[in-house]
């Protein structure tokens, strides 16, 4: 396997809500969060779980001198045997380590470097010896820095490819099926407010998909009938019970006459299981309706 074409750097020192449309109301302005939001731990499944970062620092010898559990969960090298090791003849097959030490070489020339590099795993086998392991593919961002003495070093984070290649791909997938789906089609957060919605919302309500961002049923929906769709959600969202043909009266915008939806809500999770919010498919019955009476 060849490297994929990398960059080098030079290292620097240094309302009511009764008949509002779309357009009315929307979220507040950002704002920072207090300092003490900032320091809370965050809740399991963070996406750094998920696309499986990882870290490692490498001495002014180049050799491994701090190796984090990341790394040991992602490789499969005890601190006790990566430390000491020298990257590039524990990782890189034979025929690329010539290109990795120069790459080294620069590194801890003070230059900053960003690739995607073949990698394979150092397998121990009996008698102590060593033999080929698993491949893999890992992009690396590795930022030049100096130990206490002065002397250059550097720190090494680790990204493994394929899976991050895996959510861009499902990523890409989740966004066909959004953007084309003839529903309209909302991402709820856990605040009830809109984080996603789709072009075909949009065109009901007015505006582009991210004009609606941040806002509530309040801002569509009257008064009395977002009072009751909000205790829905709040109920999908705490016991992950899913909601069919629940039927929704409201107004569009630039127009007096009720028009009626039917609505599927479920709770979304992230690729760990942490509830993130709610899914809203919703679909116009008010022909449907006129035509049973």
């Amino acid at each position: 396997m060849s490297e994929i074409p990398a960059k080098a750097t030079e290292s620097e020192d240094a309302s009511d809500g009764a008949r509002t449309g779309a357009g009315a109301g929307g979220a507040a302005d950002e704002m920072a969060p207090p300092a003490d939001a900032m320091w809370q731990s965050s809740a399991p499944g963070s996406i750094y779980d998920y696309i499986k970062v990882a870290s490692f620092s490498i001495g002014p010898d180049g050799l491994v001198d701090q190796w984090s559990l990341r790394a040991e969960q992602l490789f499969g090298i005890p601190a006790e045997h990566a430390v000491g090791m020298d990257p590039i003849e524990a990782f890189i097959d034979p025929d690329l380590r010539e290109q990795g030490q120069r790459k080294m070489a620069e590194i801890l020339d003070g230059r900053e470097w960003t690739g995607v590099v073949p990698f394979r795993l150092p397998a121990p086998a009996e008698g102590g010896t060593t033999v080929r392991g698993r491949s893999g593919l890992a992009e690396v961002y590795v930022m030049p820095t100096r130990t206490a003495e002065g002397d250059k070093a550097a720190v090494c984070i680790v990204v493994d490819v394929r899976t991050l290649r895996s959510i861009e791909t499902d990523l890409a997938a989740s966004q066909a099926i959004f953007g084309q789906s003839p529903f309209g089609f909302l991402l709820i957060d856990t605040d009830l407010r809109v984080r996603r919605a789709n072009q075909r919302f949009a065109s009901i309500f007015g505006g582009r998909p991210d004009d609606h961002r941040g806002k509530g049923v309040y801002d569509y929906l009257p008064r009395s009938e977002a009072d009751r769709v909000s205790a829905i959600l709040r109920r999908v969202l705490e016991n992950g019970e899913s909601i069919t043909d629940m039927h929704v009266t409201g107004f569009v915008p630039d127009s007096d006459e009720p028009r009626h939806w039917s609505v599927n809500l479920y709770r979304v999770h992230s690729g760990s299981g942490r509830p993130i919010g709610i899914a809203w498919l919703g679909t116009d019955i008010t022909a449907r309706r006129a035509a049973a009476r």
